[in-house]
């Protein structure tokens, strides 16, 4: 689910706490997943497939489509293990809409894997942020997909990294290369 975090841009509460297995491919839009952001009330409708029919979530889908074969209603994500108190897993989030079960796992997983301490599932959302932003996606982009409706907030999810100042500097080497080109060509036509 890391990879639907980090492309979808969502909070980990709402992965956890208002993704519904109806969200993803109903019937009446059997090519995309409704992603909610309760925080400020949006919705998207992301796209499943490209113009060609491509898959644009390959791993992704692959593990939904699991999902919906066996889960009929209710949370998609839930706990990969029964409950004392009750017979089929749980949603992660807890009533009183409390991921930190989830927070611990999480934390486990970091340290087995011997990743970063600092890093959490939050990690992920910020990490897509970053992503696009090395992708070249625009602002615009970038808000569409993290429902955001300003720009000021994006500095604080797309980190500046050594990529993107790298792609910045060639495409204003380009466009200066460009400018020097049809300069040239001005000149040599004003010369003739």
């Amino acid at each position: 689910m890391a990879d639907g975090r980090r492309k979808w841009l969502r909070r980990e509460e709402h992965v956890f706490g208002a993704l519904e297995i109806s969200h993803y491919r109903p019937k009446e839009r059997p090519n995309s997943v409704r992603i909610v952001h309760p925080k400020n009330d949006e919705e998207a409708w992301w796209p499943l497939f490209d113009e060609t029919g491509s898959t644009l979530f390959p791993e992704l889908m692959a593990e939904l489509n699991e999902i919906k074969q066996t889960t009929v209603s209710g949370l998609v994500f839930r706990r990969d293990h029964s409950h004392r108190r009750s017979p089929t897993p749980l949603p992660w989030i807890t009533a009183k809409q409390d991921l930190r079960y989830l927070r611990g796992v999480v934390k486990k997983i970091v340290h087995a894997a011997d990743l970063r301490e600092e890093l959490s599932f939050t990690s992920f959302r910020h990490g897509g942020f970053t992503e696009g932003a090395d992708s070249d996606l625009t602002d615009a982009e970038l808000r569409a997909a993290g429902r955001h409706r300003s720009s000021r907030q994006l500095p604080t999810y797309a980190k500046r990294t050594r990529k993107q100042l790298i792609s910045g500097t060639k495409k204003r080497r380009e466009e200066k290369y460009k400018d020097s080109r049809f300069v040239g060509i001005a000149m040599t036509r004003l010369s003739e």
